[in-house]
């Protein structure tokens, strides 16, 4: 049950696929994107990425899905999509 003033997440699908996370000036660095929701996904990443950077994933032939750096913790990072997003059924 939410508490009053928490806003309901969208529902997660549990992954563990390979992708690439394309930085601002267009590095990429391979990732493994371990959640993803319809609002956004948490990777496992070698480096750290930029909190608030815009950034875009590239997750093999689905497509390529702009977005923005939340949080960053050890090997973590959490996106945030700023544009629509279709998960795999």
């Amino acid at each position: 049950m939410r508490e009053p003033g928490q806003t309901k997440r969208p529902a997660r699908i549990d992954l563990d696929a390979p992708a690439m996370l394309i930085d601002s000036e267009g590095v990429e660095m391979s990732v493994s994107v371990l959640d993803l929701s319809s609002g956004g996904c948490r990777l496992k990443t070698d480096g750290t990425p930029i909190i608030g950077e815009h950034v875009r994933l590239r997750v093999g032939r689905v497509g390529e899905y702009p977005a923005q750096v939340r949080w960053a913790i050890g090997e973590e990072a959490g996106l945030q999509f700023t544009g629509p997003v279709e998960l795999p059924e």
